[in-house]
């Protein structure tokens, strides 16, 4: 029975055999939504198509090998790899005689599933990748959707979350292939976007960090973090995350009775000589003589500190 047939007469169907394993839902219009899931050890010469698919049906192949048909194009993948069969393209693909694929499987649709891919490195120019990893790994997440099968709303939800765990381990194995072998990274999202979540990250632990712990809590290379800085902010990290704890210290100084050491310690300095250095050197007077204007201003001294120029 075709997959569209079978979506039409039933909500839900689960099969089992010492073969094949197979769970198919009905497709909501999301961004992701899982559609099937399987395994399955294919007999010799077991073929699919030549047909057209309204999901993207994404393989782990096991063992074995075969061929993969997208319209003129001609893939062996083997065991090790992933491959795709795309959406609204004739397709076709079969096992090997001698060596017949043994797979899992998950199909899916919606408006971000292209993307996902593709930031697992699968497109429709490559759609066939090693998996980096062994492909077991995928298989487990297959075998926790087939348990949950129930019609629940739990299982709804676990369904769909295993879907976005397989793509996200598909898209980490990705990028660590990326980075094994020195290729450049491929950045996820806007510099302003990086920029605006390094900004925030500094706000709350200012006090303990340095630029190498914002680079790596983000998931950019330093050297990458401090090009966006300076590109968006005119400064680098560094020098950002310097002047925001010493603004820190002159609200501390302005509004609290702590001494030098104790607001030293708060914004991040364990030596309260190298944060009266690095207060003098921004805004040309120790932390002590600024807090004495502070309680007691003249008309020659201003009653706020400024960066030195």
């Amino acid at each position: 029975m075709a997959y569209e047939e079978r979506v039409k007469n039933s909500e839900q169907s689960y099969r089992v055999a010492a073969t094949f394993r197979l769970l198919c839902l009905v497709p909501e219009n999301t961004e992701l939504s899982l559609t099937v899931c399987g395994i399955e050890r294919c007999a010799p010469a077991q073929s699919y198509g030549p047909c057209r698919r309204d999901d993207y049906h994404l393989h782990f192949v096991l063992a074995g090998k075969g061929t993969l048909r997208i319209e003129e194009n001609y893939y062996y993948p083997h065991r090790g790899q992933v491959f795709v069969v795309p959406p609204d393209v004739e397709i076709h693909y079969y096992c090997d005689d001698a060596e017949p694929w043994h797979y899992t499987w998950v199909s899916f649709t919606g408006t971000k599933a292209a993307y996902y891919l593709e930031k697992a490195g699968i497109t429709m120019d490559a759609p066939v990748r090693d998996c980096y990893i062994k492909p077991e790994e995928f298989l487990a997440y297959t075998e926790k959707i087939l348990n949950c099968h129930e019609l629940t709303i739990a299982n709804e939800l676990l369904r769909n979350s295993l879907l976005y765990e397989i793509l996200a381990l598909l898209v980490s194995s990705q990028d660590k292939k990326l980075t094994d072998s020195h290729q450049p990274a491929e950045h996820s999202y806007s510099p302003d976007v990086y920029v605006d979540y390094a900004v925030e990250y500094i706000h709350y632990n200012y006090d303990h960090i340095r630029v190498s712990d914002i680079a790596d809590y983000i998931g950019i290379t330093r050297s990458y973090l401090t090009h966006i800085f300076k590109q968006k902010l005119n400064v680098s990290p560094q020098e950002y995350l310097l002047t925001y704890r010493l603004d820190q210290s002159l609200r501390l100084l302005r509004s609290t009775g702590l001494s030098i050491q104790e607001i030293s310690e708060k914004i991040g300095y364990e030596n309260p000589l190298t944060f009266s250095k690095m207060f003098k050197n921004a805004y040309g007077l120790s932390p002590k003589n600024y807090r004495l204007q502070m309680v007691d201003p003249t008309p020659d001294s201003p009653k706020k500190a400024s960066p030195a120029s």
